[in-house]
């Protein structure tokens, strides 16, 4: 009987190793395609960590740091020492960091991470971008040091518990102040269709994006009860929550409070909103609300286009104008470039799907849209690949792609195409600064136009193809050695002389997106003189200009540098993004001609300039930040200043502390013990990782006799710092089973005297499992990687069992019997190839596709002479996964075998593999099987119906159909995102076999042979606090005793 049991436990242990093991099963790879060689600048509050490609602003970073850091320690009154920023030279190098292990979307400008205070951002090419991005993320320092050294003071503050709405609210305001035409837009847009929210729907709708509204609340606290409001607010927010915190630090509710303020945003807007009551002259083309401007309620409701997007940005226009090429988030989840007919609107095809084409990671689509070939057959747009942009071009009839590498810039920001199709003007990087370039399409070459300090951005040609106007922060109100740089204004080059002009425009205001007109003689524009963007158009030869538009909220793209207007070179028509309730839709102008519209001048900025770009109230008090965003050399250290550099050291701080467990047993044998705590250790750039997990237990009857089968811990590292990641893996874990009895009786205690005792005894299982294993990942893209492992591992088992004799409560005899042990030693090797490109929704992968295929050979053997086992045998797997998505529905397909091959395959000690373990085929799970639904064949002892789900050899497939049932506006049935929901209804089917023991390929439900078993059923999964939990009730067809089986498991779907 002890054989048996050890047998068993043992089969227990083997069985972890033979089930395919990776860090990461699935998931996509974050590719390092570059070695960055990086030092340190250091100054006074801040360790800057560069690499040479960034040597040239570095410094000017630094001093911007500073500057910073003067500001916001007087308005938070706060201090502290240094602080790390990682600075990556542009927005590709920054999606290779291993600061993070997550993937860079192409709409993160920057992080702070809260556990090492560490700022990581990349160069954008234009410095205003970077002084705001970086003043952001250090308003984000000071908030997670106020919130450590509170914690350290023993008074809670749950930073980790505030909104984002305050967070990066507060943020947005700080770096940025009251005056903002972009948020401005997004406030006047919500008072206008009257869904100014409260604070529950701040906090909850997914509808109020919390970097807009945020920074508009904390506006208007800043403005009505002074700047110190609210850092008053934040303070108290973390301490007492985010809605009481209203009454202590500006002494009314959280309701009057946002009652007032959408009261003050409609005093502020309604007189701009009503001056632009006229007729506009543009045709709804793409988007979900045809009407401009918007209709009254009834109106909205009729002509709403269901399931439209609500992005749609980007356009562009063939030259012949019969085509429009705008990017779209149509199928929710990923930004794709579509092709529309520009006279209906009607789309014609999806030309290019990011999370389709194995070429390429990403579009860059945030400041950045399409451009033309002079024949209307291609379109040329921006990339994300191997760690660069690249240039890339689509037939717009065969969908056939190309992709090439300019030389010289691995950043490139806007593309233009030339007139005779030859060349592609660029706005690119090459130290960390935007500048011109042309792009020979036919030598390969590139001519650089410009090289400053300045941002040169959106380049556009004129028809004669001998000028370029583009956009550029040069000119007057830039002042270089005090890090001022003035809005965009409009300039043109000579293509052949690099003589930059500059043009008048209006003085104070924004202009960007510059489009010539066919005859050359004029350029489009986007500019805001009275704090809305609108379309302009400005004659070149006497700078005279033209309003075009005049909307109610803007037109705009996705930033304030987003292009937004698209014109055609040869027939003049017009198309622009334009955000209105809530959606980027897209509109279009016929040809206008010149003089056609009124002129107008920019107003003077204490009016409407500064009352349409203004955040609410209309009149506020004095603002310390709007005070030191106008005195850009306040705090800055002179342009003279040189920081310290030195090497960088990859020294390990600590990067997570996850909170300790502690549990304590008392009894009359003792006392014991037991705790876990877990830490994460890292260098500042996140290229050598080390984790440690350590626990323990024991003492006085609990848990194992000696000190290896009390404590069992992980010690893990990784390396990073190349495109082959390696680590190791040292593992040891006890596993402690015990039972207890109590019986009293007679006790020989000596000298032939019996006396009654109680007699206690506990019978342990001890289990260890050592392993040292190294492992490394090759990645050849995001989506693609080969993995590979090697190490030993040793099992080892044995029996107690532990005797105490009390006698009158005193232990008159305490004993430990060893009743046997076992013990196996294997080593093993794998390798793997995995993809996945799919795209999850709330709790299960929706589109895309995921696959991995594994072999692992294992060598060991266990016991001796007739009690021997060979565990000499490989295994192999193969799990292909395919996800079909047409909003909101889910297809999903899966396919997957997995078994045990060689010499050693079958041996009695293996537990066999399971066919209704988790999801593979529900309705089987080993615990609902009973003993009454055997029906075994006459003489014999076996269980059919259990029988045909174990062998050493597995195959299963499950289609299933997904829904999301609660979920968000865009992606649920019922808008209910705080318990996300999916609803699903599947059918499964499978075998399992071993060697000699065949499956006969038929359908049959009541019978006793070995063959498939299929079920069909629903359920829902539903996550709460992030733990997927599914249930489901299925049909098994192969236990035709039973009819509906409820099943419940804790896991995301498959």
């Amino acid at each position: 009987m002890r054989i048996a049991v050890r047998l068993a436990v043992l089969s227990l242990l083997i069985t972890l190793l033979t089930v395919p093991a990776s860090a990461q099963y699935f998931g996509r790879n974050k590719v390092q395609w570059e070695n960055f060689h990086f030092k340190v600048l250091q100054t006074e509050h801040f360790d800057l960590y560069y690499y040479d490609q960034e040597a040239d602003v570095v410094n000017d970073v630094g001093r911007m740091a500073e500057r910073w850091y003067a500001r916001l320690s007087r308005v938070f009154n706060h201090s502290f020492k240094k602080k790390p920023i990682v600075l990556y030279a542009n927005a590709a190098d920054f999606h290779q960091t291993t600061t993070t292990g997550g993937l860079i979307g192409e709409g993160t400008g920057g992080f702070t991470d809260a556990f090492m205070n560490r700022v990581v951002l990349p160069l954008t090419g234009d410095y205003s971008q970077n002084d705001h991005v970086l003043g952001h993320e250090i308003v984000h320092v000071f908030q997670y040091d106020i919130a450590s050294q509170s914690n350290n003071n023993r008074r809670r503050f749950a930073l980790e518990q505030m909104p984002l709405w305050l967070v990066e609210g507060m943020a947005e305001y700080f770096s940025k102040g009251r005056v903002d035409p972009l948020t401005s837009m997004w406030i006047r847009d919500a008072t206008i269709h009257n869904r100014m929210p409260d604070l529950k729907q701040l906090t909850r709708d997914s509808r109020y994006f919390p970097y807009r509204y945020g920074q508009a609340l904390m506006a208007y606290i800043g403005a009505r009860f002074g700047d110190e409001a609210v850092v008053r607010y934040f303070l108290a927010a973390g301490v007492v929550g985010i809605e009481e915190a209203f009454e202590r630090s500006v002494g009314i509710s959280a309701k009057q409070l946002f009652s007032d303020w959408a009261a003050s945003s409609k005093e502020l807007y309604d007189p701009v909103v009503s001056a632009r009551r006229e007729t506009a002259l543009a045709s709804p083309l793409i988007g979900r609300k045809p009407a401009l401007p918007p209709p009254d309620e009834e109106g909205k409701k009729k002509n709403r286009r269901r399931g439209s997007s609500e992005l749609n940005v980007g356009p562009a226009l063939s030259p012949d104008g019969r085509y429009l090429a705008f990017l779209s988030a149509r199928e929710l989840f990923s930004i794709d470039l579509y092709l529309a007919d520009a006279s209906t609107g009607k789309i014609i095809r999806k030309l290019v799907s990011s999370d389709r084409d194995p070429h390429f990671e990403s579009l860059r689509f945030i400041e950045s849209a399409g451009a033309w070939s002079p024949d209307s057959r291609h379109l040329a747009f921006i990339t994300f690949s191997k760690g660069d942009n690249y240039l890339s071009t689509v037939d717009v009839d065969s969908r056939h792609i190309e992709h090439q590498k300019v030389p010289g810039l691995e950043a490139i920001n806007n593309v233009a195409w030339s007139p005779d199709g030859r060349r592609i003007a660029i706005s690119g990087q090459t130290t960390g600064v935007s500048d011109l370039f042309v792009y020979d399409l036919d030598s390969k070459q590139v001519t650089r136009l410009t090289s400053d300090e300045y941002a040169d951005l959106q380049p556009a040609w004129s028809p004669d193809g001998r000028t370029i106007a583009f956009v550029t922060d040069r000119g007057e109100g830039s002042v270089p050695e005090q890090l001022r740089f003035a809005d965009m204004r409009l300039a043109t080059i000579d293509v052949d002389t690099k003589q930059i002009h500059l043009i008048e425009g209006f003085k104070g205001a924004r202009h960007i997106n510059p489009q010539y007109a066919p005859d050359g003689r004029s350029i489009y524009f986007i500019g805001n003189p009275e704090g809305i963007p609108d379309i302009y158009r400005v004659n070149v030869a006497d700078g005279s200009i033209a309003r075009i538009t005049s909307v109610m909220t803007g037109v705009a793209g996705i930033t304030d540098l987003s292009p937004a207007m698209t014109v055609a070179s040869r027939t003049g028509n017009i198309a622009f993004s334009l955000f209105e309730d809530d959606n980027y839709n897209i509109y279009s102008l016929p040809a206008n001609p010149a003089g056609s519209a009124p002129n107008v001048t920019a107003p003077s900025s204490d009016t409407a300039v500064a009352r349409a770009a203004l955040l609410p109230p209309l009149r506020g008090t004095g603002s310390e930040i709007t005070g030191y965003l106008m005195r850009p050399e306040e705090g800055l250290p002179p342009a003279s200043t040189q920081f310290a550099e030195r090497g960088y050291r990859p020294d390990l701080h600590l990067s997570y502390l996850g909170p300790p467990t502690l549990g304590v047993g008392v009894s009359e044998f003792g006392s014991g013990a037991s705790g876990s705590v877990t830490a994460f250790f890292s260098d500042i750039l996140g290229q050598h990782n080390v984790g440690v997990t350590f626990q323990g237990g024991g003492g006085g009857g609990y848990g194992g006799s000696n000190l290896a089968e009390q404590l069992g811990g992980e010690v893990f590292y990784l390396n990073q710092t190349s495109r082959l990641n390696w680590g190791a893996d040292l593992t040891h874990i006890p596993y402690v089973y015990a039972t207890a009895s109590f019986a009293r009786g007679p006790v020989d205690v000596g000298n032939g005297q019996i006396v009654t005792a109680d007699l206690y005894q506990e019978y342990r299982e001890v289990q260890l499992i050592t392993d040292v294993t190294g492992l490394a990942q090759y990645p050849f893209s995001t989506t693609r990687r080969v993995e590979a492992a090697a190490g030993i591992e040793r099992y080892s088992y044995k029996q107690e069992l532990e005797t105490f004799v009390v006698i009158n409560n005193d232990v008159f005899d305490h004993t430990t019997e060893n009743l046997g042990s076992f013990s196996v030693n294997l080593t093993k090797a794998s390798s793997a190839f995995v993809g996945d490109s799919s795209i999850y929704g709330f709790i299960s992968p929706i589109n895309g596709t995921r696959y991995r295929y594994e072999v692992e050979a294992l060598r060991g053997d266990a016991g001796t002479g007739a009690d021997s086992h060979n565990l000499n045998f490989e295994t192999a797997l193969a799990d292909w996964r395919k996800y079909f998505f047409k909003r909101p529905v889910t297809l999903a397909v899966r396919g997957l075998h997995y078994g045990r091959y060689g010499s050693g395959a079958e041996d009695s000690i293996l537990t066999p593999l399971y066919l209704g373990q988790g999801s593979l085929v529900r309705g089987y799970d080993p615990y609902s099987v009973d003993a009454v639904e055997c029906h075994p064949a006459a003489g014999s002892s076996s269980c059919p119906v259990f029988d045909r789900l174990v062998g050493s050899k597995i195959a299963a497939a499950s289609l299933e159909f997904r829904a999301p049932l609660l979920g968000t506006r865009e992606y649920g049935l019922i808008n209910a995102p705080f318990v996300p929901t999916e609803i699903f209804a599947f059918a499964d089917g499978g075998a399992a076999w071993s060697k000699g023991d065949s499956v006969k390929l038929k359908w049959a439900t009541d019978t006793t042979e070995h063959v498939p078993v299929f079920s069909v059923g629903a359920g829902l999964r539903i996550l709460l606090s992030y733990i997927p939990i599914e249930v489901y009730a299925a049909k098994p067809f192969q236990r035709p005793d039973e009819g509906i089986v409820y099943g419940f498991n804790i896991i995301p779907g498959w």
